[in-house]
């Protein structure tokens, strides 16, 4: 027996003395807990139908963000939404919008000009519009954005997903996922050199997280 405990001892020294890597990884970007947004509505698949989506410009739903800022968060939003192959994705420029709507922000839930729908169906060729509203922001630590977003089916009407959360540095699961997100888009999950905490100060990295959890709560095919 004391020869046994002896090896076992033995073995658990080469382990430790051999580095994490041969350790179970105990950081949350590996083991969590992770984010899952919750307030999400949707229908069991996209329409069959359904082959292009119109995405308008974001638009400032609660806090004073500038046209730079809506654009550079409309970059991720487009870039995620193109990678997570629903449909055919069709950006709406914001000189456009202005023109559709005499305004250059539409807020979901706000009253839309008459015939709007019908007026981007005609001018997009889309099946589908896609509203996005930045409810919350915040570009230094502990970065936040706040999403609520609409995918409509412009011949019916029907809201088609309906998504609202906030996503906050602040919260562990969110910090963690965000991290997992970079290490796995960077395919850098092996290496030594763990980069994933520049996602917590970095808010173009930080949108493009939270813009890839919010896509992956639509609707499949």
């Amino acid at each position: 027996m004391t020869r046994l405990l002896s090896s076992a001892l033995a073995a658990l020294g080469i382990l430790v003395l051999s580095g994490c890597n041969s350790l179970p990884r105990l950081d949350g970007a590996y083991v969590g807990p992770f984010y899952t947004p919750a307030n999400v509505h949707a229908s069991a698949r996209l329409p069959v139908e359904l082959r292009r989506i119109v995405i308008l410009p974001s638009s400032a739903d609660g806090p004073a963000l500038s046209e730079s800022t809506l654009d550079a968060i409309d970059t991720a939003l487009r870039t995620t939404l193109t990678q997570s192959a629903r449909a055919e994705i069709s950006p709406l420029p914001r000189d456009v919008l202005g023109q559709i709507a005499g305004r250059r922000q539409v807020v979901s839930t706000s009253v839309l000009p008459s015939n709007f729908t019908a007026f981007l169906a005609e001018k997009t060729g889309a099946d589908a519009a896609l509203f996005v509203d930045i409810t919350a922001y915040s570009p230094y630590p502990p970065l936040v954005i706040g999403i609520r977003s609409k995918l409509i089916d412009l011949k019916t009407g029907e809201i088609i997903w309906a998504f609202d959360n906030l996503f906050s540095a602040a919260d562990e699961k969110v910090a963690n996922s965000a991290r997992r997100h970079l290490l796995v888009s960077k395919g850098t999950t092996g290496t030594p050199a763990d980069l994933s905490y520049t996602v917590l100060q970095n808010p173009a990295r930080f949108a493009d997280y939270a813009a890839t959890a919010t896509w992956a709560t639509l609707p499949p095919r």
